[in-house]
This record gives structure tokens, C-alpha cells and sequence, in this order.
């Protein structure tokens, strides 16, 4: 477990799914992150199989104040390279959480792991998650044209990256 103040990150248990199976609806995901139907079946042997998470990596969840409020998804892609996403409940955007929750992951990621590189990305349109992303120590690395397909259209994603030894 991750935690610093008030906000923790930690492995997803098996209370935590119906909450996991919410952070899939548009609602939550809103108007940047594409949104599909997953099913609660396939969200149960997801996690029957590795509780989410495997060497490849996989699901976390965030909590402030000893509530669920978002989840952080982390993949190893090769060695030295990890990918990390995140999705917040509306009504916990724009309180630093999320950035506080990046920051601890990235900590964590670069004092286990034998990382050079952290990657994320997002729409080109979320100033939000480009202030956040900066905050954290991420620089703009470029444009992603074309680069994912959500709400009816492929949209233009920004790509940044974090290296160790810069300040996080």
C-alpha cells in the first residue's frame, strides 16, 4: 500500500469490484477517456484469475479519506517502460489527488522497479490532466495524432513522459 496525507493507493480486493465495475461508465470516465461495456462476468474472472494485478500490471485503486474514488492502471510494457492511466470520480477532480496518487505511484514504480521511463498520455483538449501530469514532474513530449477512438470520433492524444532522476 501507497499512502501519503489522505490519499492511498492499493491492490483492488474483492469488496472493491462493484466500485471497479462503476469506473467503466461514462459517467465516470467522461468526456476524454473512451467508455465501452465491459461485464461484470469478465470483471470477476479478471480478477479471479490475478486479483487484477500481474507482472504485466494491471488495476489499483485510490482512496482519499478512506473512500474509493478512482482507479490508476499501470502497464510494464517492456523493461524500463511503464504506461500509467488514471480515472477519478467527477466529484474528486480538482482537489490534488490525483496528482498526489501519481506522484506516490511513480515514487513507488521508481524505487522498486528498474525503470527509465514513465509514460501517459491524454486528449489534447484535457487541460485538467495536462496541469496534473506537469505538477507531477511529466514534460510534453508531442502530439499523437488520430491516436484513439472515443465518442464518435479518433482523437488527437498528448504524450509525456517522466525520467527518473527528475523531481517527482
Amino acid at each position: 500500500m501507497l499512502e501519503e496525507r489522505d490519499v492511498r493507493i492499493r491492490c483492488v480486493e474483492e469488496g472493491d469490484l462493484d466500485f471497479v465495475y462503476s469506473c467503466a461508465s461514462e459517467r465516470v470516465r467522461g468526456a476524454y477517456q473512451g467508455f465501452r461495456f465491459e461485464t461484470w462476468t469478465t470483471l470477476l474472472r479478471a480478477y479471479e484469475e490475478d486479483g487484477l494485478w500481474n507482472a504485466d500490471g494491471g488495476l489499483l485503486l485510490i482512496e482519499a479519506h478512506n473512500d474509493a474514488v478512482g482507479l490508476v492502471h499501470v502497464d510494464f510494457v517492456r523493461e524500463g517502460l511503464v504506461r500509467v492511466g488514471m480515472v477519478l470520480l467527477p466529484d474528486s477532480r480538482g482537489r490534488g489527488i490525483g496528482s498526489l496518487a501519481l506522484r506516490l505511484l511513480c515514487r513507488y514504480l521508481t524505487d522498486n522497479y528498474p525503470i527509465v521511463r514513465i509514460e501517459a498520455d491524454t486528449d489534447t483538449e484535457n487541460d485538467a490532466a495536462h496541469r496534473m501530469l506537469e505538477q507531477v514532474g511529466f514534460v510534453f513530449e508531442g502530439t499523437l495524432r488520430r491516436y484513439r477512438y472515443h465518442h464518435g470520433a479518433y482523437r488527437d492524444y498528448d504524450l509525456y513522459s517522466y525520467l527518473p532522476g527528475e523531481d517527482v
